[in-house]
This record gives structure tokens, sequence and C-alpha cells, in this order.
């Protein structure tokens, strides 16, 4: 029987990467970890700094994961017709919305204080405008103003939705072939950054499901530790290619499909063998969008002196771990008294 990635494995991947995202953040900066005084050892500044800039392939194994879902879920259909497909990507779409519209209402109501409206937004309708698109998670889409740069991904998340089925019927008309097209893209089209940045990680994701790599993986015959080993090995490697400086600001957005890939294969088959880390991962893998939306608050807009005032890196980590995936927790918490999962359901039914 084939083994397939399965979506146990993915949120133990996402719970991975969600990990790699706050690291990378806490510790990316230089000027952060010397001016905050922050106790690094073992590590030299140097090692510590390349293995906490490595931290942001996160995203693109989130849109490498979100692709690979969504084209799952459409070879599963038995109707695949495109009218039919968008419908359902409208559905996911509103869901991704209603759950943006619960943390962003969360994070207004709890730190209302904090924020300068007027001078953010503006006043008048320009204000009430901007207002509604950073509310509604459009921000990044229309270049407006937000409370917090970190919800950029939303555009991303928009993007992926709407795109992957596209590219769905794209990849089974050409195959692998895509990725030769895909790479001389930049080249025919002018693309944004975002845009340029990930397009070919959410190619991959859609390649990824339709000629089932991952399956294809799991089916090496090799024991367990040397696959570990290997793994532990290629990533020490790839961490070193990847933060290159010339090939992390030159070809990021070539590499990091594949290691996005790799970070997803290598975090379901290691950790999916240890059942305490198995469970923790997968908690904060189902948190993990709500973590990745309001961390920002914690370690930098509002409790920033609090975060750092631990000095050991690996405190530090931990506390805003824990105060993130409490404050999600507690947010999901809120959601079910209030039947939220039931508006949820019925806009799935719906579409």
């Amino acid at each position: 029987m084939k083994r397939e990635f399965t979506k146990e494995d993915t949120l133990v991947v996402k719970g991975f990467a969600i990990l790699s995202l706050l690291f990378y953040h806490l510790f990316q900066h230089y000027e952060r970890v010397t001016g905050m005084q922050v106790d690094y050892r073992p590590f030299s500044l140097e090692t510590f700094l390349t293995i906490s800039g490595f931290g942001n392939i996160c995203v693109a194994v989130f849109a490498f994961l979100s692709a690979y879902g969504i084209t799952k879920g459409i070879m599963a259909q038995q109707d695949k017709h495109l009218q039919i497909l968008y419908k359902k990507a409208c559905g996911r779409y509103l869901k991704l919305t209603a759950n943006f519209v619960a943390m962003f209402a969360s994070v207004n109501l709890l730190w209302f204080s904090k924020f300068d409206y007027i001078k953010l937004y503006g006043n008048g309708w320009q204000g009430i405008l901007y207002g509604m698109l950073d509310a509604l998670g459009l921000a990044g889409t229309f270049k407006t103003p937000t409370i917090n740069d970190t919800w950029w991904y939303m555009e991303l998340a928009i993007l992926i939705i709407f795109v992957a089925p596209l590219l769905y019927f794209v990849a089974k008309k050409m195959g692998n072939y895509t990725i030769l097209l895909a790479v001389l893209l930049p080249v025919a089209v002018e693309l944004t950054f975002d845009v340029k940045r990930y397009y070919f990680v959410i190619l991959f994701g859609v390649l990824a499901a339709t000629g089932e790599w991952f399956e294809k993986l799991f089916a090496i015959r090799v024991p367990f530790i040397w696959q570990v080993l290997g793994g532990i090995l290629l990533l020490g490697i790839l961490v070193l290619f990847r933060q290159n400086y010339v090939v992390y600001n030159e070809f990021a957005y070539l590499v990091d499909a594949p290691v996005a890939m790799f970070f997803a294969w290598f975090g379901a088959k290691l950790f999916s063998h240890i059942p305490g880390v198995k469970w923790v991962l997968s908690l904060l893998g189902k948190h993990s969008m709500n973590i990745y939306f309001v961390h920002t608050f914690f370690y930098m807009a509002i409790y920033q002196e609090f975060i750092y005032s631990f000095r050991y890196a690996g405190i530090i980590f931990v506390m805003l771990i824990v105060v993130s995936l409490g404050y999600s927790l507690v947010l999901e918490g809120i959601k079910r008294l209030l039947c939220f999962s039931r508006a949820l359901v019925w806009i799935e039914k719906k579409f």
C-alpha cells in the first residue's frame, strides 16, 4: 500500500514550519540580537544568524502545502469542471477570510488602546475603507495601510486559492515540462515581487500532488535511520547553500521550491515516528495560521521588552511559542462558544 502525505503529515510539517518562522522573526537581525543582548551560545553569532535566516523558508513551506492540499482535493473530486473548482475556491476564500476577520477582531478588542487608527488609516471614508480592507486581509493586495506587516501573507494565501485550480489543468496537460516554462516565465513577463518569489513554489506543490512525488519518496527502500541521517546532512547543506548571499538574493524563487518540498518530506518522515513530538507539532500546526498572524504583537509591536527580557535564545523562543499558542487556544475557544464553526460549516455546504 502506498504511503501518502496525509493531513496529519501536513499538520506536523506546519508545526515545524511555524517554529521556523518564530525563530526567524526573533533572531534574524544582527542589530536586534546584539541590541537585546541575546545569549545564543553554544553557537557563534554567524552560525546563529545563518540558522535563523533559513527560518524564512517557512513561507515557502506554507505556500507549497496549501497548493499541494488544494490540488489533492481537486483530484479527489469527481466533477473537475473549472466552474465547479472555482466555486469551491470561493468557499475556501470565504472560510479563510472569516477566520482572519475573527483574528483581526480579537486583536483590536484586546489592544484597542495601542493603535492610532486615524494616523494609520486616515480620516473619513478613506480611513473606513482602509480599515475594512485591513480587516478583510486585503491590505497587502491593495497596498493600503495595515496594523501588522506580517498580514501580507493573506495576499499570497488568496493567490494560491485561485491559481492552484488553473495550474492543476496546466500540469495535467504538460506534466513536469511545466517546470521549464515556469523557470523562463520571469524573462517573458514582469511579475510583482511576491508573485515572483512564490509562484514556482506553488507550481511545485501542484506538481507534487499530480505526480505523486511524496508517494515515490516514501516508497524509497532505505533503512529509516539512514534516511534520517541523510536528511539531517542534506538539511545542513541546504541551509548553507540557500543562505549564500548570491543564491538567496538572486535565485531564492527557484531554490525555495525544492527546499520547501524537502522540508515537508523530511519533517513528515522524521517527526511522524516520535509520538510526543508529533502531538506537539500537530497542535502547533493546527494553530499555525493564528500564530502566524498574532505573534508579531508579542515579540515586536507590544511586548518586545518582555519577550527579550529572558535573554537566553532558547527561553525567548519558548516564551514566544507559549504566548502565541495560548492566544490561539483562547481565540478558538471563544469561537467555539460563539458557534463560529457552524458558520464555516454552512459556508462549506454552500460551496
